[in-house]
C-alpha cells in the first residue's frame, strides 16, 4: 500500500468519476484504475461498484477512505512540521468540520479565506464531533469545529442555532408551534450519528424521557427522507437543514434548545498563524441570525 494509493482512493470517492480524478491527479484514467486495482487487491475488498455514470463507495469503500484521509492528513502535517523544523513554512491549513456548520457556515468562510489568501493549500476533512476532536488532538488538522470543548484545545463559540423536531408533514404534531421531547418519545425515533447523538441524548435525559430508537442514521438527507416516508421523528440542529425540505415540517422544542458551535485551535502558543488567521474570518463571516452576541475568541 502507497500513498499514492491512497491519494487515488480518496480522489475517485470525492469526484465519483474516474477521469476526473485522474485529472485532479495529472495523470491518466488507466493508473488510477490501475492503483485502485491493485489496493483492492492488497485488502481483499471490493471498494467501489462501477456503473456507466461513474463508481459509488461501497460500505468498505467508505470507511476506508474515511481513514485514509486520516492518513495523508497525518503525513502533511508530518511535511509541515519538517518544513517548520528547517526554518520554512508551508502555508497549508488543514480544517476539520463537523456536517452541519460544512454545509451552512463554512462555504462563506472558504471563500473568504482563499480571497484573502490566494493559492495558500487548503483541506477540508468533514467527520462526526468525535472524529474531528481526535483529528484537532493528534494534529491531523489545524482548526476545527466542534460542539463539544477538546482537551488541550483552545476553543471560543463560533455559532448558535436551534434544535429543532423534525416530524413528517401530515403527522399530528405538525401544527404545533413547539413539541416537547416527551411528545417525541412516544413516536419510532431515528437517531442522528454524525455527531449531534450526544447533544439528543441530554436533552431527553433532562426531559425525564427515553427514545424509542428504531434506526441510527449518520447523514442528515437520510434522516430527512425516512421522515417524510413516516418511518419515526428526528431531531436535528437548524444549521444542519438544507433550504429547502419535502414532506417534512422543523418545529422548535419546547422549552427551545440550542446547540453551540465551538471554533478549535491548539492549546495556547501551538496554533499556526494560518489557523488562527482563518479563525478571526470564521467569526466574522457568521450570519447574524446564528452568531454568539458578546462572545470573543
Amino acid at each position: 500500500m502507497t500513498f499514492s494509493q491512497l491519494r487515488v482512493l480518496v480522489a475517485v470517492a470525492r469526484t465519483g468519476n474516474m477521469t476526473r480524478a485522474a485529472a485532479e491527479l495529472a495523470t491518466t484514467q488507466s493508473a488510477v484504475s490501475h492503483a485502485l486495482r491493485l489496493l483492492e487487491g492488497e485488502l481483499g475488498l471490493t471498494l467501489f461498484t462501477r456503473n456507466t455514470h461513474g463508481v459509488t463507495p461501497t460500505d468498505a469503500g467508505r470507511a476506508v477512505t474515511r481513514r485514509a484521509v486520516l492518513v495523508l492528513a497525518q503525513l502533511d502535517a508530518l511535511e509541515q512540521e519538517a518544513a517548520t523544523a528547517r526554518g520554512e513554512s508551508l502555508g497549508r491549513l488543514r480544517v476539520g468540520v463537523i456536517p452541519s456548520a460544512n454545509a451552512s457556515l463554512l462555504p462563506r468562510v472558504l471563500r473568504a479565506f482563499t480571497t484573502a489568501h490566494p493559492g495558500a493549500p487548503l483541506t477540508v476533512l468533514e467527520g462526526s464531533d468525535e472524529e474531528v476532536l481526535d483529528w484537532l488532538a493528534t494534529g491531523a488538522v489545524d482548526v476545527a469545529t466542534l460542539t463539544t470543548a477538546a482537551p488541550g484545545a483552545a476553543t471560543t463559540p463560533f455559532a448558535r442555532d436551534r434544535m429543532l423536531a423534525i416530524l413528517p408533514a401530515a403527522h399530528r404534531l405538525s401544527s404545533r408551534p413547539s413539541v416537547a421531547v416527551t411528545d417525541l418519545a412516544r413516536h419510532p425515533f431515528i437517531m442522528s450519528t454524525g455527531g449531534c447523538e450526544p447533544l439528543i441524548t441530554d436533552l431527553v435525559r433532562r426531559a425525564g424521557a427515553s427514545l424509542r430508537c428504531h434506526y441510527r442514521v449518520r447523514d442528515t438527507g437520510s434522516i430527512l427522507a425516512m421522515v417524510a416516508e413516516d418511518l419515526g421523528v428526528s431531531i436535528v440542529p437548524e444549521l444542519a437543514l438544507p433550504a429547502r425540505t419535502t414532506g417534512v415540517c422543523a418545529i422548535p422544542l419546547e422549552p427551545e434548545e440550542t446547540r453551540t458551535i465551538l471554533l478549535g485551535l491548539p492549546e495556547a502558543g501551538a496554533a499556526s498563524p494560518m489557523a488562527t488567521a482563518f479563525a478571526a474570518l470564521a467569526l466574522e463571516q457568521v450570519p447574524p441570525a446564528h452568531r454568539c452576541h458578546g462572545d470573543r475568541p
